[in-house]
C-alpha cells in the first residue's frame, strides 16, 4: 500500500489551504495512516480512504474550521474551568463571611459528597478531549494541548497555594482533609492522559 499512501498524502499537501501548517498535517496523516493499516490489515486502501476521507474532502474540513470557531471551543472550555474556580471561591467566602443557611448548608452538603465532585469534575476534562477531537479531528491536536494548558491554570495556582499554605487551609474543612489533598494531586496528574485519550476517541468518532 505504500504507492497509495505516497499518492494519498501528495494529493493532501496540494490541496491544503495555504493557511495551515500543511508538514504538520502531512506527518500527522501518514502516522494515522501507518496506524490504521496496521490496525487493520483486512482493510484494502478503498476503505480506509473511505473511512479518513479523500484528500479533498480532508483540505475541505481544514478550508472550513475557521480560527473563529477554534478559538470560540477554546474561550468556552477555558471559561467553563474557571467558573469552577469562581463558582468555589465565591461559596468559600459566603461561608465564612456571611454565616448564611444557603451557605452554610450548601458547604456542609458539599463535604459530604466530595469523592462525588471530583468524579464530575474529571468528566469535564473527559468531555474536553472527546469534543475537540470529534469536532476537529486529528487537526485538533495543538488546539487540544494549548486548551488543556489554559484550563489547567487555576487547578495548579490553588494546589500550589494549598500545599505552599499560601491560604487557610482552615477556610476549607471539613473537605480539605489530607486524603483528600492527596486524591486532588494524584487526579491533576492523570488529568492530562485521562483528556489525551479522550481526544483520541473522539477523533475516532469523527472518522
Amino acid at each position: 500500500m505504500i504507492p497509495f499512501k505516497e499518492a494519498f498524502l501528495q494529493e493532501l499537501k496540494k490541496e491544503l489551504p495555504c493557511n495551515v501548517n500543511k508538514e504538520d498535517i502531512i506527518a500527522e496523516y501518514s502516522v494515522h495512516l501507518d496506524d490504521k493499516m496496521e490496525e487493520c490489515p483486512h482493510l484494502n486502501w478503498e476503505d480506509i480512504v473511505e473511512q479518513l476521507g479523500s484528500p479533498v474532502e480532508i483540505a475541505k474540513q481544514y478550508e472550513d474550521s475557521s480560527l473563529i470557531s477554534t478559538q470560540f471551543v477554546q474561550k468556552n472550555f477555558v471559561f467553563c474551568n474557571f467558573l469552577f474556580f469562581i463558582i468555589g471561591g465565591l461559596l468559600t467566602v459566603g461561608y465564612h463571611t456571611f454565616k448564611h443557611p444557603i451557605f452554610t448548608d450548601t458547604w456542609m452538603m458539599l463535604s459530604k459528597v466530595s469523592l462525588v465532585i471530583v468524579f464530575i469534575y474529571t468528566l469535564f476534562w473527559i468531555i474536553l478531549g472527546f469534543e475537540i477531537g470529534k469536532e476537529f479531528g486529528i487537526r485538533g491536536k495543538t488546539l487540544f494541548s494549548k486548551t488543556f494548558l489554559l484550563c489547567l491554570i487555576p487547578n495548579i495556582s490553588l494546589m500550589i497555594m494549598t500545599i505552599f499554605k499560601m491560604i487557610p487551609t482552615a477556610w476549607f474543612d471539613p473537605i480539605l482533609t489530607t486524603p483528600f489533598i492527596i486524591l486532588c494531586v494524584l487526579m491533576t496528574a492523570l488529568l492530562y492522559p485521562i483528556s489525551r485519550i479522550s481526544y483520541y476517541i473522539g477523533v475516532y468518532r469523527s472518522l
